[in-house]
């Protein structure tokens, strides 16, 4: 069976849909997290009313902050903060706050801890910006470059940034998203590039944050796969219909121009069409929103 397949039958009936979301939200900067955890939140809102929420959020000096707040005191604050009004009864939320020199370590520990199904990784724009993770992803396929010497073309805040987010698509065995904050304020329109056949999971995570009424996506088909697979044209077709067409597809005979790219709040993209975008001379890669690149789950 292949993944189209394996889909069809994951939105056949719905069944694995309702499977409750067990999110683990990690950031640094809490205006990140918070973006960060409504995008989860549309994500559980569609499953299970069991769906939960585990926010993960790394200081540098958690003995400072003990000084000048209650621990206690600060994640109640932060998760009254966090939570959309609501939506208390829906969704379990839960906030610990960790102080580690290896983040990459504590957040396979927590997935483990919390049985998480679903692993969220939030980057502000000053730990490293889109174009910045764009050079260290173009410059990784490069073979005469050794880890060591590619970190060396960064900053070392950023190179520790970069090596983190590497490790953790990595080694987590769960659906991982790396979302690399540009200022999204709200996720009302998001564009889907599809460059690769085996990064069609992220349909899963398209037809979720579809369901929220005030969302428009626009996928843009870049390999032909919707229109020239009957499978995939059946998937497309599922998506748009439950979603009622909030969903659409791009004209293929129009350009895309950095106009439209800068209108988007979102680009949400599997890791295998991240990889192929960034080695595309395209214009509008050098205005990219928000992104979330997404990797389905490893056996």
């Amino acid at each position: 069976m292949d993944f189209v397949d394996m889909l069809l039958n994951r939105f056949d009936g719905e069944s694995e849909l309702k499977r409750p979301t067990n999110a683990l939200v990690c950031f640094t900067l809490a205006k990140t997290g918070k973006t960060l955890s409504r995008l989860a939140f549309d994500i559980a809102m569609s499953r299970s009313e069991k769906s939960s929420i585990t926010l993960l959020q790394f200081i540098d000096n958690k003995e400072e902050m003990e000084q000048t707040e209650e621990m206690d005191m600060y994640q109640s604050r932060l998760l009254a903060d966090f939570i959309p009004k609501g939506e208390k009864s829906r969704i379990t939320m839960r906030l610990f706050v960790r102080a580690s020199d290896d983040k990459l370590a504590e957040i396979t520990r927590m997935t483990e801890e919390q049985h998480c199904n679903l692993v969220m990784l939030g980057i502000a724009s000053n730990e490293a910006d889109i174009q910045r993770v764009k050079k260290y992803s173009m410059l990784r396929s490069d073979p005469t470059l050794t880890e060591t010497s590619l970190l060396e073309l960064f900053q070392e805040g950023e190179a520790r940034t970069l090596k983190y987010i590497s490790g953790l698509l990595n080694r987590i065995k769960v659906p991982t998203g790396i979302f690399i904050d540009n200022g999204l304020k709200v996720a009302n329109n998001i564009f889907v590039p599809v460059l690769s056949k085996a990064d069609v999971h992220i349909f899963t995570f398209v037809y979720q944050i579809a369901q929220k009424e005030h969302v428009h996506i626009m996928v843009w088909d870049a390999i032909g796969i919707i229109q020239s697979e009957p499978k995939m044209q059946k998937l497309f077709q599922f998506v748009v219909k439950r979603t009622d067409g909030r969903v659409q597809l791009w004209d293929d005979d129009k350009k895309i121009e950095q106009d439209f790219i800068q209108s988007r709040d979102l680009v949400i993209i599997g890791v295998h069409g991240w990889s192929k975008l960034i080695s595309i001379p395209l214009q509008w890669c050098e205005v990219l929103p928000s992104t979330l690149i997404i990797k389905d789950a490893t056996i």
